[in-house]
């Protein structure tokens, strides 16, 4: 058993998969279209994990989370392992001049992940991270 994907709803799907691509060499299949106007587009990493990037009319935007908190009941965010700590560093630059937000700046945690924060386009926290050799 194992998790097929996960879905973000979003009021802009292209510019959020276009993000997803650029940072992290994802593949973005076509958009699907329906005929209650849902658009959404899959969007596969080289592991094979899969985000589902969804718009549709009606759907709420959500309120902007304040980053000074960001412990919150529901999804906290994604981690998105990378081969070493420079890939870490060579990704938070490359968010950030993308457009991100950086929450928290590369860093050595005590449990052995060598990390940073940064948001997508629509304010979802994004860990980029270099698990431990035992964690990964």
């Amino acid at each position: 058993m194992h998790i097929h994907h996960i879905a973000f709803f979003s009021k802009d799907i292209s510019r959020l998969k276009d993000f997803y691509v650029a940072l992290f060499q994802a593949q973005a299949g076509e958009m699907y279209q329906d005929e209650r106007n849902f658009r959404s587009y899959m969007v596969r990493f080289k592991n094979k994990t899969v985000l589902e990037l969804m718009q549709m009319p009606g759907v709420l935007a959500r309120a902007t989370p304040d980053h000074d908190d960001i412990h919150h009941v529901g999804l906290h965010h994604l981690a998105i392992a990378v081969e070493s700590d420079d890939d870490v560093i060579a990704l938070t630059k490359e968010a950030r001049d993308l457009g991100s937000a950086v929450i928290k700046q590369p860093e050595q945690t005590g449990d052995g992940f060598f990390e940073s924060m940064v948001t997508d386009p629509d304010g979802n926290l994004i860990e980029i991270c270099r698990a431990p050799m035992s964690k990964q």
